[in-house]
């Protein structure tokens, strides 16, 4: 570790590897909240498939919030690509971070069962405002005067970065509360901004000279 961050800093190595097994966990449970479908043993029984048509919302709900976590994933990945020492505050963050994920299974089998109700749009919302809230501090914390980050980070790249974070936590507080009117314009904005990050990981071909100064 480089000497300017020693005592009380230390290695990001075993808080991505906690975040990466959290996540794990998360995206497997997911799975474990489906039903399976259960044919009924009558003469007259119509076979499997209106029971699957049954629980389309259910696995709806499973592949969006499949890829939901898997983009939660990604941008952490994303975020400590820059961030190259922790000291406990960035822990603490990290943890607020861990919290938001690990509510996504309940969060997930609460709007399969109940995708009209407006409480389980604002819970799933607000459980998306929670870890994009806890990533936009976290880099605003550790890029502060660069306190965590690459000294030759540049400042333009900071910005952007804390500004595209805070555009997204403020959209899905927004998306949060829409559920309070119906349920349906919660999962809009979703879907909205679960595109516009995909599109930014599928088409981003920035350089490192735009992330270091010269």
């Amino acid at each position: 570790m480089p000497e300017r961050w020693e005592v009380p800093y230390f290695s990001t190595d075993r808080l991505k590897a906690l975040t990466d097994g959290v996540i794990a966990i998360v995206i497997t449970l997911l799975v474990l909240e489906l039903s399976v479908p259960v044919v009924k043993q009558l003469p007259d029984s119509p076979g499997l498939w209106p029971e699957v048509k049954h629980l389309w919302r259910e696995y709806l709900a499973y592949v969006v919030s499949f890829f939901i976590v898997g983009l939660l994933w990604l941008y952490h990945h994303n975020v400590f690509r820059h961030i190259k020492a922790a000291d406990g505050r960035l822990l603490l963050l990290n943890m607020m971070y861990l919290l938001a994920v690990s509510i996504m299974p309940f969060s997930s089998a609460l709007v399969a069962k109940n995708s009209d109700e407006r409480l389980a749009a604002i819970i799933y919302g607000a459980s998306l405002f929670l870890a994009a809230a806890s990533m936009a501090a976290i880099f605003a914390y550790a890029s502060f005067r660069r306190r965590l980050v690459d000294e030759n980070m540049t400042e333009e790249f900071i910005r952007r970065e804390n500004l595209t974070a805070v555009a997204v936590t403020v959209l899905l507080a927004i998306a949060a509360l829409l559920g309070i009117i119906a349920a349906v314009y919660t999962y809009i904005i979703l879907g909205f901004v679960v595109l516009f990050y995909w599109l930014i990981i599928a088409f981003e071909r920035e350089g490192i000279s735009a992330r270091r100064r010269t």
